[in-house]
């Protein structure tokens, strides 16, 4: 990912939120702003225009909301991932969202700090909701899926790739064989539902199964 920018649109009916997430955006080194929108139907437009890689998305506008415009992007424009931002601290908001095909959801009241690693994390795959939101979720039945059983040495392969190691690295590190290492990885595969090693990663961030940035 280095050097790799993440295009974003940003979609509110607030001029000011508009203004101020975008200049805020454009100060970032890896996030820049793609277009901006003032309701649902001009967002699905500038997403089938502009194909953006990250969604900003507030769910209360006129003529279009977030839940539909969400759906309507996917079927434009179906890599960009949609990241709710609205003022509305609301599980059935937050359940709605992940079921039109977003990709997380996060209150405007969230620091910019935190705002520019959710959409980094969106863009990865990984969905993205407040801890105290899938506490929430989870006594609904909407929270995402419960966390796999993994052996310890599974838990540490994991860390591997978290950390950019090869097999034979990982392999090293472990005292291991490298088809031991290529075991864990099927098994790992298996278990969390990932097609490659890029997105066994993203799944393990999804799943709360790795912790820190990577060494």
């Amino acid at each position: 990912m280095a050097g790799r920018t993440i295009s974003v649109l940003v979609v509110d009916d607030d001029l000011f939120v508009r203004q101020t997430l975008a200049e805020y955006l454009a100060a970032t080194d890896d996030l820049v702003v793609a277009g901006v929108c003032a309701d649902g139907a001009e967002a699905v437009e500038a997403a089938r225009a502009l194909r953006p890689d990250v969604a900003l998305m507030d769910l209360r506008m006129p003529l279009l909301d977030g839940f539909d415009a969400t759906r309507l992007i996917l079927q434009v424009s179906p890599a960009t991932r949609v990241l709710a931002l609205t003022s509305f601290d609301d599980e059935d908001a937050a359940a709605g969202i992940l079921r039109a095909g977003g990709t997380g959801y996060l209150l405007k009241s969230t620091r910019p700090q935190v705002l520019a690693d959710a959409v980094r994390a969106a863009h990865g795959g990984i969905t993205v909701l407040p801890a105290d939101m899938v506490r929430r979720l989870a006594m609904t039945g909407e929270a995402p899926a419960a966390q796999p059983r993994l052996t310890r040495r599974e838990h540490e392969v994991l860390a591997g790739l978290r950390d950019g190691l090869t097999t034979a690295e990982i392999a090293r590190d472990l005292f291991v064989s490298a088809s031991t290492v290529k075991a864990d990885l099927r098994s790992l595969t298996r278990k969390l539902g990932a097609r490659n090693r890029a997105q066994l990663a993203a799944k393990a961030y999804e799943l709360r199964l790795l912790d820190g940035p990577p060494r």
